[in-house]
């Protein structure tokens, strides 16, 4: 018997709760009425108990003194109501997950890639508690981490600027990763030992070889028993644990790589080539070897002469200039400085995107100033554009963790990119008009648009990349709603 035999009942289910519940993510709809209400009564008792103990002990009155006592009593009380109801509530969840004739149901979601099709999980809580502990499960027993973007970058650049022996650099990606991946396959390593407990596995054969494969949608790949329903928080993971059998079977097989690294399904290998092997590899000869090894696994990876321009080889012998773009960067040598080899600019789509947000911030601030007051649309503009140009702290994420103009872009070298973007923000604003706009008085429309130009004059992503240190504080609704806001 596995150790996870159980890890479907009531003390699992917990431990996700509380995973989810830390992190603030936790739906109501997954919950009983009776726990929400009773958790309600906790926070405003607990909003009349901070109302008091603001004061100083001697501005009390004797009646508050003793609300406190009670009301400290009250909460003890409650918190053990919630606990207890928390639990028959996961209990009759659990017991449902384990039933025989529970499964996932799969909807088509809307995309933003008609080519690429989401798909969401029911929205039961049986489904969703189901999904953290299948998630945790095999996250766990398979060892999946996932990469970082920002480490795999770093080693890229120093080993460019480092390195002075010839180097071969290959860069390309999983053509339709998600919608190509074998059943077959998948499911061999999935079960080819026992870590993985029966019910795991039984629920992932019900998601990918029965629900998605009646409503797999295949605008792209018509194979039959092929896919995972992307979107899925399972699906993740599963192109992880997938994509690193191939990793290991290229670092085991092809020799002469001095660096290899993958982001989802973007690959990058830097090769030393054995110059002093009588049957030494050329470049070509390490692309057709990963064309036949993911081939093999079932999936096409991205080549040169495929039109796509998705696939970059470079030989540094050459008098080839090296350029190629890799997760939002440029990367290229500068003509004659041997310093600049491997010099990072933002690239041309991670250019469009900012300028893209820039014009939706821009055109949401004129449409608002129709339909709400003028300082609620102001401060929608300020926001939005301090989001684009600062940096800020995650709402409820690991402590520490940052994101921003800066912590998203931390290896750019050029900073021309952010001077470009810069002018075009400036050009924005100059475009600003309110002269028309409901609700606000003809008389002043002209005085508060000389005022609003002038304060955004100070919007800058030069200035925010130079200062990553001061961060702009906006609320977790306001930023929710300025994401949403850019889609």
């Amino acid at each position: 018997m596995s150790q996870y035999s159980f890890s479907y009942n009531y003390e699992s289910l917990y431990d996700a709760f509380n995973a989810v519940n830390r992190k603030g993510k936790m739906q109501k709809r997954y919950l009983s009425l009776e726990y929400l209400s009773t958790a309600q009564d906790y926070r405003d008792m607990r909003k009349e108990l901070n109302i008091i103990l603001r004061k100083k002990k001697a501005e009390r009155t004797d009646a508050e003194t003793s609300k406190v006592d009670e009301l400290r009593q009250l909460m003890e009380k409650n918190a053990q109501q919630q606990k207890a109801l928390l639990q028959e509530h996961l209990k009759k969840v659990s017991s449902i997950i384990l039933s025989s004739n529970f499964r996932f149901k799969l909807t088509p979601d809307t995309s933003d890639d008609p080519q690429k099709p989401l798909y969401t999980i029911g929205s039961t809580a049986e489904e969703f508690f189901a999904m953290q502990v299948l998630c945790r499960n095999v996250k766990k027993l398979f060892k999946i981490s996932m990469s970082s973007r920002h480490e795999i970058l770093s080693q890229l650049k120093m080993l460019l600027r480092e390195d002075k022996n010839r180097y071969y650099i290959i860069r390309t990606d999983v053509r339709h990763c998600f919608e190509s991946i074998p059943h077959d396959k998948l499911f061999e390593y999935l079960e080819g030992n026992n870590l993985l407990d029966v019910k795991s596995k039984s629920l992932l054969r019900g998601l990918v070889r029965k629900e998605f494969e009646s409503k797999n949608l295949r605008p792209l790949v018509p194979t039959l028993h092929t896919g995972i329903p992307r979107g899925c928080a399972i699906s993740s993971l599963l192109s992880e644990f997938y994509l690193s059998k191939i990793d290991e079977e290229v670092r085991r097989t092809l020799s002469g790589i001095v660096f290899m690294a993958r982001y989802v399904d973007d690959i990058i290998i830097v090769v030393h080539p054995d110059l002093d092997d009588e049957h030494w590899l050329s470049l070509n000869d390490y692309v057709k070897f990963l064309i036949d090894t993911y081939a093999k696994h079932g999936l096409t990876i991205h080549t040169p002469t495929d039109g796509t321009g998705k696939c970059y080889i470079y030989d540094s012998l050459g008098n080839k200039k090296l350029k190629f773009d890799l997760l939002g960067y440029t990367i290229e040598s500068l003509k004659g400085d041997k310093d600049k080899q491997g010099f990072f600019s933002l690239s041309k789509s991670k250019m469009q995107k900012i300028r893209d947000r820039i014009n939706k911030t821009f055109q949401n601030f004129d449409n608002l100033l129709n339909i709400v007051s003028y300082d609620v649309a102001a401060h929608y503009l300020f926001d939005a554009l301090h989001v684009l140009t600062c940096n800020i702290n995650l709402y409820n994420a690991k402590r520490g963790v940052k994101v921003g103009i800066f912590y998203s872009n931390q290896l750019l070298d050029n900073v021309k990119d952010l001077e470009g973007l810069d002018k075009y923000l400036q050009y924005k604003c100059k475009q600003i008009s309110l002269i028309g706009k409901v609700g606000i008085d003809p008389a002043k429309q002209l005085q508060l648009e000389a005022t609003l130009k002038k304060q955004l004059k100070q919007v800058s992503f030069v200035k925010g990349f130079a200062i990553p240190h001061k961060r702009y504080k906006v609320k977790k609704s306001k930023l929710q709603m300025i994401k949403r806001s850019w889609v």
